[in-house]
């Protein structure tokens, strides 16, 4: 397949896929040419993508799939940087993970330089760059040569790309979100691969959730993703660490936009959830150890919790916001960036221990409320939201206030419904234990799996 191929060629390509051929760069950059200069339809792209998650790809193809998303940028190895390493981190999202917005001036504040590329949110996992959407007058796209003029003089920065710095991502994310093919590792793996790449990173740590709240279920399918993103990413050149997290119940007591920037910022003031805390400080060893890995792990945990009593995490977040001009009045001044226009409080059906808390339902009941997108057309609320009241083992009384629910004044019935329908309530001994996040090992991270990969 050539550049001169025509939409009769990709829809011949995309028969012969299912029939078992083998795809290349080549084929794929053709595809995505195609749709990129506006020959080839949403519908008809989104059936490539579609063939590519129920069929599964083979290693070297997920490859392949990498290089033509990355087009132009492609990089076969690790470039050679003067002076301290630059680590990038990223999530494959969960509701209520707002750890950027946490361990990205933390780990800064302890001289790390983080260039850290984010992305929208897919499906119920809310995605970081709509969550900074929320802070006035933040820019968050950048050029290639951007990032690096922003780096070079804050040793700090958060953005996303711009539309032409890695194509084939670009044409293909926003469809992936609205079509089902949200959950396919392939898919993923080359997504977040091609954009670590695209801006020269040196160094990643991937957080793999897993949970009926995050892009895959179940422990051992994340544990074989993230083997998969550490393997891409050494294919490209990257030092690669990787923390699996569980997302089956929502992580802090904030899910949405403006409400996630505001629970990160008092958590910076010393004041946050234990998991979410614990989570974090996984995470922010791992990107520390990526960069100084001769550092002792207890001593790196004393530097981030100091960092954090002293105020330096907090100043550096303050720093980054507004170096990329953002208005940290509503940061500083106390009052946070969430305004809703109206809250409805949700109570307790009856009396009992909160057993579990559903991160699907909280997720839906956010995407109902305008929190994320169903739709490819779909405006974000940056006030809408979810704030969880009450916690895992905590006992209510009936009647008892357990969520607040953010909206626009309009009928929240049926996100009020999701979030009250999302707890459990019942026997204290019957109280979900949610899973610590654990760092993949060596084996996991190095496997060398020959077969089709899916999930």
């Amino acid at each position: 397949m050539n550049e001169t191929i025509g939409v009769d060629d990709a829809l011949e390509h995309i028969e012969r896929l299912r029939h078992g051929e083998t795809l290349t760069t080549e084929a794929a950059s053709a595809v995505l040419d195609l749709y990129r200069t506006g020959r080839l339809a949403d519908y008809q792209l989104t059936a490539w993508l579609a063939t590519l998650a129920a069929r599964g790809l083979r290693f070297p193809e997920i490859v392949a799939l990498t290089r033509a998303y990355l087009g132009p940028a492609r990089r076969e190895g690790a470039a050679t940087r003067e002076g301290r390493t630059v680590v990038d981190k990223h999530s494959t999202g969960g509701v209520g993970d707002k750890t950027t917005l946490v361990v990205v001036p933390l780990v800064a504040a302890l001289g790390v330089r983080v260039c850290k590329l984010s992305g929208r949110g897919l499906g119920i996992a809310g995605g970081t760059i709509d969550k900074l959407e929320s802070v006035p007058g933040l820019k968050l796209e950048f050029t290639a040569s951007e990032l690096a003029t922003r780096l070079a003089a804050d040793d700090l920065v958060i953005g996303s790309l711009s539309g032409d710095l890695v194509p084939g991502d670009t044409a293909t994310y926003g469809l992936r979100s609205v079509s089902g093919c949200v959950r396919s590792a392939p898919l993923i793996a080359a997504s977040i691969v091609s954009k670590k790449v695209a801006v020269d990173a040196e160094a990643v740590v991937f957080d793999v959730r897993y949970g009926a709240g995050a892009l895959l279920a179940d422990r051992e399918s994340a544990r074989r993703l993230a083997g998969l993103l550490v393997r891409l990413g050494g294919e490209f050149g990257l030092r690669c660490r990787a923390v699996l997290s569980d997302g089956s119940v929502p992580l802090g007591t904030a899910v949405g936009n403006a409400v996630e920037i505001d629970e990160a910022i008092s958590f910076l003031r010393g004041t946050g959830d234990r998991r979410l805390r614990a989570e974090c400080e996984a995470l922010a060893v791992q990107m520390v150890r990526v960069a100084r890995p001769n550092e002792p792990e207890q001593r790196i945990r004393e530097r981030l919790r100091a960092a954090i009593d002293s105020g330096s995490a907090l100043s550096m977040l303050v720093r980054m916001l507004e170096a990329q001009g953002g208005d940290t009045g509503p940061m500083l001044g106390g009052d946070g960036y969430c305004r809703p226009r109206a809250r409805t409080a949700v109570p307790a059906p009856r009396a009992g221990w909160i057993t579990d808390i559903s991160s699907l339902d909280i997720g839906r009941a956010a995407l109902r409320l305008g929190a994320g997108k169903v739709r490819a057309d779909d405006v974000i609320d940056p006030h809408a939201g979810i704030l969880l009241s009450r916690h895992l083992g905590d006992f209510v009384a009936e009647g008892d206030v357990i969520a607040e629910v953010f909206h626009d004044g309009r009928d929240s019935g049926d996100a009020v419904a999701l979030v009250s329908g999302a707890f459990s309530i019942g026997r204290h001994e019957d109280c979900r234990v949610p899973g610590e996040p654990e760092p993949v090992s060596e084996d996991d991270a190095h496997s060398h799996e020959t077969g089709m990969i899916h999930v």
